[in-house]
């Protein structure tokens, strides 16, 4: 299965992917590193990034605002939605 993740760079997205990862997904990670605009440095993710993209055999990054519905619409086809709300869930 492809899926999505939004805010794959965060601490919780970040686990997301490493989950779907393990379990054989092609996972899609979208993040525009807002953290950093609202903390500053300290709140760059751009390590986490680097470290997913080690770590994982399946994951691709997509620097991307999710807010912007144009962009969003014409970047994803036929991908399954997973929302990081769904962390507690039986979803492998």
């Amino acid at each position: 299965m492809k899926v999505l993740v939004t805010g794959s760079s965060g601490l919780i997205g970040s686990e997301a992917v490493q989950r779907f990862d393990r379990h054989g997904h092609e996972v899609v990670g979208v993040d525009n590193n807002m953290r950093r605009v609202f903390f500053g440095p300290a709140g760059d993710t751009l390590w986490n990034l680097e470290r997913l993209k080690g770590a994982t055999k399946r994951f691709t990054h997509v620097a991307l605002d999710i807010r912007d519905g144009r962009a969003s619409k014409s970047s994803f086809e036929c991908i399954a939605l997973i929302d990081r709300s769904l962390r507690g869930s039986t979803i492998p």
